[in-house]
């Protein structure tokens, strides 16, 4: 596994290149620029329209190395650009526009696992309709570029570049969870409150109406928190009668700090077993896991959930809906001292009067 996992962190060595910890020079940058502009087609299963099994990343990719034994040689470019600009390296190649390019990067099955797929997940939605749907680099990689403010026109002005119409140059940005924006965008989240006697009924919907992938989607130590809270006029919890609390591994301890196990609340996440070990939840695939759940919300679907809480005649209640992205679950975060804190997608304060 590891020699495949190698083909992942430091695709633009070659082909017989297996040990990551002796990576140097530009290689040492993972998938950096260069790699992705000399990918000259990819390798699809016919039927499934899939990268094949354990072939991730430049497994399932034609690569134009650079010669490095021969500087005077040119060195091919791959691109979107349709003009002899430079006609010696650059090259014309309409695959780069379309989803199938990202495609090795983000399909990978290992041991009969799927452990990431957000290609597979995009195929199988209504955004890969070739008439009316999104490919990945319309959401990602949008046009025009923005720098300092402005439209970029030239990509390399002064040295050789043209101007072009904005509309030609797609930003590099590679928009994901890193853009709290872009990722507060991802979905839509309503919430509401009924009285039913002496409780409350809290409903909660999560309609994944902007994505067109699951969310979250891709490394499996990604999850969503939906924490759900209620309480009286003096602060008083008030108690859950029925509904989901969230699991261990959104963390023991104090929820002040951001350990919600057992509080009320639904996670999505999907959830992977290592063979050896039986730890669960985990994200270590290069060793061999099984799939335990996978409730993640996939495009265009909404996943529902109700709470219902005991009233005992409180007054002015205040229930608090908060949707929470987090990067890694709560004990490797801690194990690791990763500075990754909790991102609030999406929050409701409801008030219910009595």
């Amino acid at each position: 596994m590891r020699p495949i996992l190698s083909r992942c962190i430091s695709p633009s060595e070659p082909a017989e290149f297996i040990n990551p910890y002796l990576v140097s020079g530009a290689n040492s940058y993972g998938v950096h620029c260069d790699y992705c502009h000399k990918v000259a087609d990819v390798f699809l299963d016919e039927q499934s329209g899939l990268p094949k099994v354990n072939m991730p990343g430049v497994l399932s990719s034609d690569i134009r190395r650079p010669f490095p034994d021969d500087p005077d040689r040119y060195q091919i470019a791959f691109g979107t650009f349709d003009d002899p600009n430079v006609p010696e390296e650059d090259t014309y190649l309409p695959m780069i526009r379309e989803s199938k390019f990202c495609a090795p990067c983000h399909y990978g099955v290992f041991w009969d696992t799927t452990i990431y797929n957000s290609f597979g997940e995009w195929l199988a939605s209504p955004y890969s309709d070739t008439e009316n749907g999104k490919t990945c680099q319309e959401c990602h990689m949008p046009a025009p570029t923005i720098y300092d403010g402005a439209e970029v026109t030239n990509v390399a002005p002064g040295k050789g570049g043209i101007e072009r119409d904005p509309m030609t140059i797609h930003a590099h940005l590679q928009r994901g969870s890193t853009d709290q924006e872009f990722l507060k965008s991802a979905l839509t989240m309503t919430a509401e409150v009924l009285q039913e006697n002496d409780s409350i009924v809290v409903e909660v919907s999560l309609f994944n109406d902007n994505t067109g992938h699951h969310i979250p989607t891709d490394s499996p130590l990604r999850h969503l928190i939906l924490l759900v809270e209620a309480e009286d006029s003096e602060g008083h919890e008030l108690a859950l009668q029925n509904g989901n609390r969230l699991p261990e591994w959104c963390g023991i301890g104090n929820p002040k700090e951001g350990y919600y196990a057992g509080r009320p609340g639904t996670a999505y996440a999907k959830i992977l077993q290592e063979l050896w070990t039986n730890v669960i939840p985990t994200a270590a695939y290069w060793n061999q896991t099984s799939l335990v759940s996978d409730n993640r919300i996939a495009a265009m679907q909404t996943a529902n959930s109700s709470y219902i809480f005991s009233t005992n005649e409180a007054s002015n209640i205040t229930v608090s809906v908060t949707l929470i992205y987090r990067r890694a679950y709560r004990t490797l975060v801690d194990q690791k001292g990763w500075d990754a804190p909790d991102i609030i997608m999406a929050q409701q304060i409801l008030a219910v009067g009595r």
